[in-house]
Formats: C-alpha cells, sequence, structure tokens
C-alpha cells in the first residue's frame, strides 16, 4: 500500500495562522520600541556633537557662545543665514546631518533643523529698558552647568524654512499642547552646559534650570 501524503487541514492552517498574529501582535511594538530607541540614540549623539562643536566655538570665542534671538529663514531653502547660530558653528562640525533627527523632521515636518539653540542659554539682554541690546552669555559665568540647558529636542512645530530654531519665546522641550512627547518613546532629549545629554518625560526641577544663577527654574 502506498504511504498516504501529509497535509495540513484547513483547521490547522488556520491555527497556524492565528498564532502568528498574535506572535506579531506582541513583537511589533516592542521592535517599534527598539528602532525608536535607536533613533533617540542617534539623536542623543547629534546633540553631543553639537556640544563639542559649541565648545570649540567658545574656546575661539571668549568662552561666549552664539547668540539666538531670532528666527532666520531664507525663503524656499531653509539655508544659513550670517545671523543663524546653526551657521556660527559650522566651521566646527563636518556633517550637516547632525542638525536633523528623523523622528522630528518626519513629525513636524522641519526643514532639516530640529535643535533648538536656547535664547535663555545663549543670549542675555543687556540691562537697558527697551532690552534691544543682545549679548552673549559667557559659558563661565553659569553656576550650575550640569543643571543649565543649553540646547535639546525642538519638540514644536516651526516654519520649514527656519534655519535658526529658538526657544527666546516659547518651550520647545515641555509646551504642555506637546507632552507627551511623540518621538522618542515620549521623552525628550537636552543638552546641559557640562556637555551631558539625558532624556526627560516631563521638567524635572531637581536636574534642570533655564536660569545661569539659579537651579530649580522652570522655562516661565
Amino acid at each position: 500500500m502506498k504511504a498516504k501524503k501529509g497535509a495540513f487541514t484547513l483547521i490547522e492552517l488556520l491555527v497556524v495562522m492565528a498564532i502568528i498574529s498574535i506572535l506579531a501582535s506582541m513583537l511589533l511594538p516592542a521592535l517599534g520600541k527598539a528602532k525608536e530607541k535607536g533613533i533617540t540614540i542617534y539623536c542623543v549623539n547629534n546633540l553631543r556633537e553639537l556640544g563639542l562643536a559649541m565648545q570649540m566655538y567658545g574656546d575661539d570665542s571668549e568662552d561666549r557662545l552664539p547668540l539666538s534671538t531670532n528666527n532666520i529663514t531664507v525663503p524656499g531653502q531653509g539655508a544659513f543665514t550670517n545671523g543663524a547660530w546653526t551657521a556660527a558653528l559650522q566651521p566646527y562640525y563636518q556633517n550637516t546631518n547632525l542638525l536633523r533627527c528623523p523622528a522630528l523632521s518626519a513629525r513636524y515636518r522641519q526643514s532639516g533643523y530640529s535643535y533648538f539653540m536656547g535664547s535663555f542659554a545663549f543670549s542675555v539682554l543687556a540691562a537697558d529698558s527697551n532690552m534691544v541690546h543682545p549679548a552673549s552669555v559667557i559659558m563661565r559665568s553659569i553656576n550650575t552647568p550640569s543643571f543649565y540647558v543649553l540646547s535639546g529636542d525642538c519638540n514644536y512645530p516651526s516654519y520649514p524654512i527656519n534655519a535658526d530654531l529658538n526657544n527666546d519665546d516659547v518651550d520647545t522641550l515641555f509646551n504642555p499642547t506637546n507632552l507627551p512627547s511623540p518621538i522618542h518613546n515620549n521623552r525628550v532629549n537636552i543638552l546641559f552646559a557640562d556637555w551631558h545629554v539625558k532624556n526627560y518625560k516631563n521638567y524635572n526641577p531637581g536636574e534642570i534650570t533655564f536660569s545661569p544663577l539659579n537651579p530649580g527654574y522652570s522655562y516661565y
């Protein structure tokens, strides 16, 4: 007698397909988080490179860092202008890709500039009644560099042609309308004045300050 060839029945196929679907539904979120974790690490490295560029710029500029007081744009291009902090730092980095976070660019359709220059961190207004004379901050004047925000994710929609993202008029990290962060597993990356980078879900007064003189000061 000829041996009968083995074959899956329709019920067995349906059971296998159901098991595969269940396994896929369990694995996909984990894979998504792993992918987002990879982008977060990429973004952290970008900020570290920017921090190194800022440090070298400061070394060549009497310990001062670039100003950032306005939105600098070139219509239709989003390119550098002489006033943009991204242009001021350009001699100190080689690859302009470090200005762009894939997750932020995809979320907010930015022109490739994903990190802000903290206007509270990089410029102070000289003492005058009209507050119209900007002066760049001296790094050694920062009392708590490990707490002080220099730069970070621009977790806020900006003009697509904006080459000078800054947070002088809105909190680009912890604006309530954009929390939890839609990227980096609901966290934002921050570059501090001692050049370390860390990510946060919310403002933490025990570790973050927007004041060069005192710890625990929020943006507002």
